[in-house]
């Protein structure tokens, strides 16, 4: 269905710029040269990407570029706190209660898995097969506009060759040379600012966000494991010093000395 939807794109963006050479030109902008690097970059990828991988791109886009990480990871981070407060103080069974506040679905999906008794090797595994879906899925996203990224000047050139060769078949007719001559040279300028502008540096955003994206499904697995083996705060720390951001650690650590300190206590 994809490639249909892709081949289909690209004769008509093609179709388009050659049936319609009278196109006005106004200073920078031209609607067909237009039409061409926008419609044609995705329909090509169509021919190798299915429209799930597009959707899954543009959402994981939208997420890196709306999100905010920080304050999500600060959340995951007193989200393990409280957990780990409760199960030293009351048990495992507390986390029944503490599991209705969070919102990080790994780790949900965590305490989901300690509540059903599975063993420590269990979660591992079953979390790591998450984590790996998750930067499959970032990997294909960033890979997805990169390679539009690489498409995109081609695209360009394309359409700069046939408004050369729409000028040069009505030379007789000077009125016609305009909108050829406008296609020539801003079908490159729009293939090139479209791929420097806008596809490659969302490929860099969302590779960005994976990463950050991966340390923090790392915290919240090491995490779990640690509610698992009901370590002590300390052992929550030193995952904390490893995975936290940095803005995070120094409040974070603090919190945990202290319900070290008043276990201890």
């Amino acid at each position: 269905m994809s490639a249909l939807i892709g081949i289909l794109g690209i004769f008509f963006g093609v179709y388009y710029t050659i049936s319609h050479p009278a196109g006005g030109f106004g200073g920078y902008f031209d609607k067909h040269a237009l039409v061409m690097t926008v419609v044609l970059p995705p329909s090509i990828m169509m021919l190798s990407h299915t429209l799930t991988d597009f959707f899954t791109g543009y959402r994981i886009l939208f997420r890196s570029m709306f999100g905010n990480h920080a304050k999500q990871q600060a959340k995951v981070i007193d989200s393990l706190s409280n957990c780990s407060a409760r199960i030293r103080s009351e048990g495992i069974g507390a986390l029944t209660k503490e599991k209705a506040s969070l919102e990080y679905d790994l780790l949900i999906d965590g305490v989901s898995l300690i509540l059903n008794n599975f063993t420590a090797d269990e979660i591992r595994h079953n979390l790591e097969a998450k984590i790996q879906a998750r930067q499959n899925q970032v990997f294909l996203a960033s890979s997805l506009f990169e390679n539009m990224a690489k498409v995109s000047p081609g695209v360009g050139m394309l359409g700069t060759l046939m408004g050369l060769i729409n000028m040069m078949s009505n030379l007789n007719d000077p009125s016609s040379i305009g909108s050829g001559m406008a296609l020539a040279m801003i079908g490159t300028l729009y293939g090139l600012a479209q791929g420097t502008f806008f596809y490659a540096p969302f490929s860099e955003k969302i590779s960005i966000e994976g990463e950050k994206l991966n340390e923090m499904d790392l915290l919240v697995m090491e995490g779990v494991l640690a509610l698992k083996g009901r370590k002590s705060s300390l052992h929550m720390n030193s995952i904390v010093k490893t995975y936290g951001s940095a803005k995070h650690k120094e409040g974070s650590i603090g919190k945990l000395s202290a319900r070290k300190s008043q276990e201890s206590a």
